[in-house]
């Protein structure tokens, strides 16, 4: 398994190797034959992203309310 883990600084979370070889079984085991992975690192929450907030926006839209009396 060839890997590359990212710099850090001292506030962000480190990947370790059993969390890259956890990783690596999950996506074997969903895509049915061995991956390599290249790089790992995790996404910082910068907000809502303009998918959810796109998929949020579609969900609500879906909601019609009847007024009849």
């Amino acid at each position: 398994m060839e890997t590359t883990i990212c710099e850090h600084t001292n506030s962000e979370p480190k990947i370790t190797q059993e969390l890259l070889v956890i990783m690596s079984a999950a996506i074997a085991a969903y895509l049915g034959k061995n991956v390599r992975i290249r790089r790992a690192r995790f996404i910082s929450n910068q907000g809502p992203s303009s998918w959810s907030q796109q998929g949020r926006v579609s969900i609500q839209s879906s909601h019609t309310f009847s007024t009849t009396k």
